[in-house]
């Protein structure tokens, strides 16, 4: 633009800032030097003092710059000629200062600023008339500065200075107005002007814009020259613009707010925000993004800020506040960290929390916070995390209120501030994860919250994702199964949640599972990557390279984790067809499982076995099409006859599988019994596909043909080892339905006893192989019919091979007459019958046909007859005796027979040339058969009701099918069924059977507790818990309804004995099987709702389903809607009413041992009720013994839980005047019958733990209460009654314990309460010292008694309990002299005595204390163990702490095995 004028060459635009550099000009040679010295002075002598300082500023540098830097006219080019004639004196005087006024969109200046407005002052100083030319001045200036003039844009934007001499052009910011507002008798008149035409632009109906070629809006120019005014016009600048803003538009509002910071003083900005204020009544209007940005910047006074905190608050909380506006709330709130108060930061970061979560609530539909703006999250958290950086206050206030929050306030924007603490500071990394520690451990925070951070945070999450990393990954190493469980479930969660961290997260859990020092973290690693790879398969698949370092460690994993690391290694090398397969770890897994198989160690071959199993799962597995194969009933004749493919690679690894252990019994028993199992998994949920089913047809065939060569015969009686051996227990009969069925199948049998009596040199036919076989064979069977066990039903009911006098009534005379190794052999005999009955029954137990079910309910009767004759014949069988092993995963204590090696070629060829079985001489349907059942024949056995299996009664378990048989089976209320009930009813006996097995699957799965040798048993019900208790949710009305049944048989025989509990009646052996199906009924539910997993909201669902079940039926559809606590509600009122059919205490323990839902009195109550009742054992006496008193332990927690001080004292009141009776030799306290002098230490211990309990609860929050102190010593001193009149080693520790307790209690938070009484009421101060003085005296006797005796328990707490009554007296001493009672207190020596005051002659001396006290403590004694209180009691050590002793160590260790 400038060329066309210049005619310059390559003269490039340069846009400087006038504020930070000057360029200056050349001076021509007839510039006339002035001199600077006498210019300025005589400048400043012109500038009246009295001016402010701003404008005195501007003045004084208007007229040094403008004397210095003045320049002649004969120096600039000719203006007149290159611009425009003026049309009024305005535009004269600009154009003789040297301004073009029509070159573009900006003025053009001849020379810079300063010589602009030293010109101008010239020419008004020098004008003759200058009052006039101002007034001429300002009329022009008016004129100018109107919307509709051409220059009004151009005096408000910058200037092109373009001086002679200079090389380049350039753009200043500074306008041509801010000249005139320099000079100072200008002023004035132009902030008139400039004030005038503000207001009429805002108050237009449009907006005004400038008519340049890129035209802009005025307002904001015009405001822009405000900002050097602030401090000289700031009155009458304020009074203007509140009475424009009071009149303009909303745009131009909004351009007033948005220049409110520049344009007015800090003085006047509370008086602009209370304007805003009135302006504004919606929160919405006043808290436009403008005015949000515009209030982070004004200079607020503490009240502005506190109105304006308010209103903030009423907008974020109201749900109409948008996700970009709030970030900047957020740091309008920050704002109060200036004031740097306690009280300022926690009103903030309530103020945050409140927001935060009203939010939450708003947002519940997850919509909003799903499309939550990105930017936004995180510029919000960047305020917040600048904020902790720049206050220290802030960042510990935060910190301390995160560690304080109650379980319910604590949220997921409380995890993102957590995080960021550990960001901005990370030295304190460790104390914040502490807090969550506590609060995993405390169930405060469940796995939910990531889901709730995943919905809210999911930007910020990810962007701190590797400090929650390292949180976790220190976590999943807790020993605290809440805590690591927590970690486990957290990264399941974040796997699905960020693909970028799925390989930081594979390779973390890969880490841990070579921690060789911790077996459990392994374990827990394994199972959360298989977990991981079957929900989420293609993520897993994308890292599969990643896990073949896993298989280096495989030989140093125990069997399970074997079992876990091979399952996901074969299913990532062998993953579903329609993903890739990794081709690196398929050699190198086929490789390691070759070299396991033919390693001669016994634990590595396992392991090949295990790693063969889940290979050959993997490659079958290829099916996705779930709908059924019409040829799925043809044979396969051979391997060779699948097609090619993962089908016959499996089948191919079975052959050669067989050949590598076909020698071997044990090797052979577990490769079918895991071979079962893994087939028998359920896959629901997960991406698994279903058994190739051709494969599953050849495999059946194979195994089919193999047990029926191997096990099933028809051979003649016969006698071996000089027992005879004949057909018995055949229940299969041909019947009218079906005569024309072969008779054959009458004459099979299971061939148990020749093969213990004379095993076979071949391992596939030994005994050992006999049931797991089957199972394998009855798995394969249900996958190929479609769970239809039609086929070989005849093994349900055939005979078996057993002993002629094996249900003899003088079986156990027989049984003596053998020799002891004749003994074993038919003890094993019995036990293989046992285990081949438990797995024949558990195969058909969910077989629906009629018939069938008939047979499993008569082999169940027979089985629990077998079970009951087995116990006498192990009571005469020699103690080297030991069950035959039923599972072979671990190393048995009865080691098999190993069989006579067979050759290679011959096993080789024993394996290739399996044909298709004919199996039609000797298999039929089951609808050939009816029942025939022979009359039961009992043996007069001693019956263990307490406990069903000795510790020598080891059988195989039964499989979780047998549900079936408490869902769907009728039930009659008779220990010995009649004829006619065999086989279509459930009597006592099955009940039991079935409940007892439920009860210990229920309580290894859900408490973890199971036999060692099972620890590496593949259980489903202990692999996935969560399948076992869905399994069990159809029983659950039934096993009501068994339990409602049993409730009226219980309920009818009392009323007939008037409630007599001790008549002999209620100890028939029908009444004791009723008692205990009752306590296994009422045991199997209170495990159910024990389950850890049912706080997680996944199983809400299952939830409600389950507390439903337990409801009439007819009430189902009325209370499906009813919420989980009001249906948890109605079953805990449902059992109340049951408890007066408890006849067994055990039955208790668990209903009072972990209420979930239940009302604290209404459960204190049931506990006090069941306490106060005689309880009796099954023989008819009354119930003792360590199990009786673990429940007894039970029922008095519960009881003391969460009890008033006054039922304490009146509960200490009952003790005391009943308690004597205890020291008559077995006699029991009146109220508690079931309390004798050996277990009243459980009902004492109570009484002080729950003392303590209440006390620390109630210091915490008001322990200035001295009537608190005092009900608390009242109540000590009940204890010490009691253990005065009760006079037991136990009590003695336990009240020594809990008093130290209490004294340290006194001195970390009593002692204001005693400050705040000694002047106010100092007779009160006195009594409560000599209620305590009893205590500390009677503590002193017990120490000098226990260190007489030598009781190392006692002794051990001397040194402690010396230190604490040493600080309490001297405390006590100075709280007295501080008040000018000093008199009243002396110290002084006593004499040491025992329990019954005798005099202890002891060398040794202490001090006393107490008011008008002489008490002694003995010396320490350095030669014994000194430990510190730490016992585990849960709930009294919580707030308790003291410093060290001088001198002295101490163990950390408990101190429990000491005192008892």
């Amino acid at each position: 633009m400038y060329k066309r004028f210049k005619k310059r060459t390559q003269k490039p635009l340069n846009r400087i800032d006038e504020n930070t550099t000057m360029k200056v000009p050349r001076l021509a040679e007839t510039t006339t030097n002035v001199s600077v010295e006498s210019t300025s002075a005589e400048s400043e002598e012109n500038i009246p003092a009295s001016q402010e300082h701003t404008q005195r500023f501007l003045s004084q540098h208007s007229a040094i710059l403008a004397a210095t830097l003045g320049r002649t006219q004969s120096s600039s080019r000719n203006i007149a000629t290159l611009s425009r004639q003026p049309n009024n004196f305005f535009e004269l005087v600009l154009i003789r200062a040297g301004v073009q006024l029509d070159q573009g969109d900006s003025l053009v200046l001849s020379c810079d600023h300063v010589s602009i407005v030293s010109k101008l002052r010239d020419i008004f100083t020098s004008a003759s008339s200058y009052t006039d030319k101002m007034e001429t001045f300002k009329s022009g200036l008016n004129a100018a500065m109107s919307p509709s003039s051409k220059l009004v844009q151009k005096l408000l934007t910058g200037c092109t200075v373009d001086a002679a001499g200079e090389e380049q052009i350039y753009q200043s910011q500074n306008s041509m107005f801010m000249n005139f507002l320099m000079i100072d008798f200008m002023r004035d008149s132009c902030v008139e002007v400039l004030l005038n035409k503000i207001e009429e632009v805002a108050t237009a109906d449009r907006v005004l814009s400038g008519r340049a070629a890129m035209s802009m809006p005025l307002l904001p120019l015009m405001l822009t020259q405000l900002r050097y005014l602030t401090a000289s016009h700031k009155v009458e600048i304020y009074g203007r613009i509140e009475g424009i803003f009071n009149r303009a538009t909303e745009s131009a509002k909004l351009d007033i707010i948005a220049n409110a910071e520049v344009i007015l003083d800090a003085s006047m900005h509370d008086e602009f925000v209370e304007l805003l204020n009135i302006n504004y009544s919606s929160t919405e209007e006043l808290f436009h993004m403008t005015t949000v940005q515009t209030l982070s910047n004004l200079s607020l006074s503490d009240r502005t800020q506190a109105k304006l905190r308010l209103r903030i608050l009423e907008f974020a909380t109201s749900g109409h506040c948008p996700d970009t506006t709030l970030p900047h709330l957020i740091r309008l709130l920050l704002n109060i960290l200036k004031m740097d108060t306690d009280d300022s930061v926690r009103d903030l970061i309530s103020s945050l929390r409140e927001i935060f979560n009203s939010r939450h609530t708003a947002q519940s539909d997850g919509k909003s916070a799903t499309n939550e703006n990105k930017k936004s999250q995180l510029e919000l958290f960047g305020f917040l995390e600048l904020g902790l950086i720049r206050s220290k206050r802030f960042y510990q206030a935060f910190q301390r209120s995160s560690a304080s929050l109650s379980a319910e306030e604590f949220t997921s924007f409380d995890l993102i501030v957590l995080l960021l603490l550990i960001h901005v500071n990370e030295d304190n990394s460790l104390y914040i994860e502490n807090i969550l520690r506590r609060r995993i451990k405390l169930e405060h925070i469940t796995v939910m919250i990531l889901e709730e951070v995943k919905l809210h945070y999911r930007h910020i999450l990810e962007q701190h994702i590797s400090t929650l990393m390292n949180i976790l990954h220190d976590f999943m190493r807790e020993k605290n199964r809440t805590v690591s469980d927590f970690a486990k479930s957290s990264y399941s969660i974040l796997f699905k949640i960020f693909n970028s961290i799925q390989k930081n997260i594979l390779k973390k859990l890969l880490e841990l599972t070579c921690d060789k020092s911790s077996p459990h973290l392994t374990t827990m690693a394994l199972e959360l990557l298989r977990e991981l790879q079957r929900k989420s398969a293609k993520d897993v698949q994308n890292c599969a390279t990643l896990l073949i370092p896993m298989l280096d460690r495989i030989s140093d994993l125990t069997l399970t984790q074997t079992r876990v690391a091979m399952d996901l290694l074969c299913h990532v090398a062998f993953p579903d067809p329609k993903l890739s397969a990794c081709l690196q770890l398929q050699e190198q897994v086929d490789m390691v499982v070759k070299k396991q198989l033919i390693n001669s160690t016994d634990n590595i071959k396992k392991q090949g076995i295990i790693g063969c199993v889940q290979l050959i799962d993997a490659m079958a597995r290829i099916e996705n099409d779930a709908a059924e194969h019409d040829d799925s009933l043809r044979s396969v004749e051979n391997v060779d006859s699948l097609p090619d493919g993962r089908g016959k690679m499996a089948a191919n690894l079975i052959i050669r599988t067989e050949s590598s252990i076909g020698n071997s019994v044990e090797s052979l028993a577990l490769f079918y019994e895991e071979l079962a199992t893994v087939f028998n998994q359920r896959n629901e949920g997960t991406s698994a596909c279903d058994l190739d089913y051709r494969f599953i047809a050849w495999a059946c065939d194979v195994v089919t043909f193999r047990f029926q060569a191997s096990f099933v015969t028809e051979d003649v009686q016969e006698t071996i080892k000089g027992i005879k051996l004949d057909y018995q227990m055949n229940i299969n009969e041909l019947d009218d339905t079906n005569a024309n069925t072969e008779s054959d199948v009458l004459n099979i049998g299971i061939n148990i006893s020749k093969l213990v009596l004379s095993p076979k040199a071949k391992a596939c036919e030994s005994i050992y192989v006999l049931a797991p076989l089957f199972n394998c064979v009855r798995v394969l069977y249900k996958h190929r019919h479609q769970d239809s066990l039609e086929g070989i039903n005849a093994l349900l009911g055939c005979a078996i091979v057993l002993p002629s006098f094996f249900e003899d009534e003088n079986y156990l005379a027989v049984f003596d007459n053998f020799e002891a190794e004749q003994q074993k052999d038919v003890l094993s005999i019995y036990f293989h019958t046992v285990n081949w009955m438990r797995v024949s029954i558990s195969a058909f137990a969910s077989q629906r046909d009629p018939a069938t079910r008939r047979r499993v309910l008569s082999r169940l009767g027979e089985l629990i007859r077998i079970e009951q004759r087995i116990k006498p014949l192990l009571a005469k069988a020699h103690a080297d005796f030991v069950a035959p092993p039923y599972q072979f995963l671990t190393n048995a204590k009865h080691s098999v027979v190993n069989q006579k090696r067979v050759g290679a070629k011959a096993a080789a060829k024993f394996n290739a040339t399996v044909t298709e079985p004919d199996l039609t001489g000797n298999q039929t349907s089951i609808v050939d058969f009816t029942i025939k059942v022979g009359a039961c024949k009992t043996v007069k056995t001693k019956i263990d009701f307490e406990q069903m299996y000795g510790p020598r009664e080891r059988y195989r378990p039964m499989e979780v099918e047998i549900i079936m048989l408490l869902v769907e089976q009728k039930f009659v209320l008779n220990h010995q069924l009649e004829k006619e009930q065999v086989g279509e009813y459930l009597g006592l006996l099955e009940l039991r059977f079935l409940l007892e097995d439920m009860v210990q699957k229920l309580e290894a799965a859900v408490l973890r507790q199971q036999d060692s040798s099972d620890a590496d048993s593949f259980r489903p019900h202990l692999t996935k818990p969560e399948d076992f208790i869905c399994d069990l949710l159809p029983c659950l009305h039934e096993v009501n309804n068994h339990l409602i049944t049993l409730a009226e048989a219980i309920d009818k025989e009392l009323t007939n004995v008037n409630h007599v509990y001790s008549n002999l009646d209620l100890f028939k052996e029908q009444f004791n099987y009723i008692k205990s199906c009752f306590g296994l009924c009422v045991r199997l539910f209170a495990l159910y709702f024990a389950w850890s997993e049912w706080t997680d909201k996944s199983q809400a669902e299952l939830l409600h389903k389950s507390l439903l079940k337990l409801q009439p039926k007819a009430q189902w559809k009325r209370l499906e809607k009813q919420t989980v606590p009001q249906l948890a509600t109605l079953t805990f009122q449902y059992f109340l009413k049951l408890l007066r059919s408890l006849l067994k205490v055990g039955s208790t323990q668990n209903d009072a041992s972990q209420p979930r839902f239940q009302q604290d009195e209404e459960l204190r109550l049931l506990c006090g009720k069941l306490l106060r009742r005689k309880w009796f054992h099954y023989s008819g006496s009354l119930d003792k013994g360590g199990q009786c008193n673990i429940y007894l332990d039970e029922l008095v927690k519960g009881f003391l839980k969460k009890s008033t001080t006054e039922s304490q004292t009146e509960l200490l009141s009952e003790l005391v005047k009943q308690c004597s009776i205890l020291n008559t030799k077995d006699k029991a306290l009146a109220s508690f019958p079931n309390f004798k002098k050996a277990n009243f230490p459980l009902l004492f211990r109570g009484l002080c733990e729950v003392l303590i309990h209440s006390l620390s609860g109630q210091v915490s929050v008001d322990s200035r209460r001295l009537n608190l102190w005092e009900s608390t010593v009242e109540l000590l001193n009940g204890l010490l009654i009691i253990v005065q009149q009760v006079e037991q080693p136990r009590n003695f520790g336990l009240f020594l314990k809990h008093s130290l307790l209490f004294l340290k209690l006194l001195l970390q938070h009593g002692m204001p309460a005693l400050e705040s009484i000694v002047r106010d009421d100092p007779e009160r101060l006195t009594r409560f010292l000599h209620e305590l003085q009893k205590v500390t005296r009677f503590l002193h006797q017990l120490c000098c008694h226990s260190k007489s005796i030598k009781i190392t328990a006692i002794i051990s707490y001397i040194p402690s309990l010396r230190e604490t009554i040493e600080t309490l007296v001297f405390r006590v001493k100075a709280l007295l002299a501080a008040n000018n009672c000093h008199s009243a207190f002396h110290m002084g020596n006593m004499i040491n005595r025992d329990l019954h005051g005798d005099s202890i002659i002891t060398p040794s001396s202490s001090f006393a204390g107490g008011e008008n006290s002489d008490e002694e403590i003995p010396a320490d004694d350095t030669s014994v163990d000194e430990t510190v209180l730490g016992d585990v009691m849960g709930m009294t050590t919580a707030s308790v702490s003291t410093r060290p002793s001088d001198g002295s160590r101490r163990s950390k260790s408990s101190s429990r095995s000491k005192c008892f």
